[in-house]
């Protein structure tokens, strides 16, 4: 499901956008919910922090907060790398700015032109849904890692299983190839992957297609890398 957030600071202007974004998802019927109309970046951020999901995000960029949309678009790229941002101000001339700040914006659609703002969201709303399906069909059988500068595409049938780092907040995923530490928790993994990964125990999350062998006695695993993962007895009467 793509999920729509407006952040804008003007209460009539927020009102009278929210109410064009909520019209053109009843005209299109898209698997889309308009998750969030604020004047708060910071709730924005919170939001899609927890959320963790593709988004399409209309923000004002001058902003009566400690933020301006265009930080907040900066900020929003380092939780949704694949989220689409469109700009929605008076500001014609800054609209060069979004190019400094690295946002990558979809459009940049400018309030004077008041005739035109509802088919320009519309027209962004088409799009976006048009990009995110087809990003979808191609990634959902891949895993995405984004390690500062890096980023890594996995395969999901060559995952074997996640395991929780001794450091904190990271987990090690361990592929037929590979091993390698992000950042994120076993939980957020178990909730975003689809039913071929499930977690056995607290601290192991493993592709049932990987399964090698179980022992019910020690309540152990055997995984195809012949690496051993833990279980619980109330999760092992599940796998077998």
């Amino acid at each position: 499901m793509l999920k729509i957030y407006l952040c804008e600071d003007n209460p009539k202007q927020r009102e009278i956008l929210s109410k064009y974004i909520n019209n053109m998802i009843l005209i299109d019927d898209y698997d889309i919910q308009f998750v969030k109309a604020t004047d708060d970046p910071h709730e924005i951020l919170e939001l899609i922090d927890s959320e963790r999901s593709t988004g399409l995000y209309f923000l004002d960029i001058d902003l009566s907060s400690d933020m301006n949309g265009l930080a907040l678009a900066k900020e929003i790229r380092k939780i949704d790398s694949r989220g689409f941002i469109v700009f929605i101000t008076t500001h014609s001339e800054m609209s060069f700015m979004t190019f400094s700040y690295k946002v990558e914006a979809m459009d940049f659609i400018i309030k004077d032109d008041i005739d035109k703002i509802a088919d320009r969201i519309h027209q962004c709303i088409i799009n976006a849904y048009s990009r995110y399906s087809s990003k979808n069909n191609s990634f959902d059988q891949n895993f995405i890692i984004k390690l500062s500068d890096k980023e890594y595409c996995l395969a999901l049938d060559e995952i074997i299983y996640f395991e929780s780092s001794s450091n904190a907040h990271k987990v090690v995923v361990h592929t037929v190839s590979s091993q390698i530490e992000f950042a994120g928790t076993l939980k957020e993994l178990a909730s975003s992957l689809d039913s071929r990964f499930v977690q056995c125990h607290r601290a192991y999350l493993i592709n049932k297609n990987h399964i090698r062998e179980i022992n019910s006695k020690t309540r152990t695993i055997e995984m195809s890398n012949q690496d051993i993962c833990l279980t619980s007895s109330k999760l092992l009467k599940s796998l077998i």
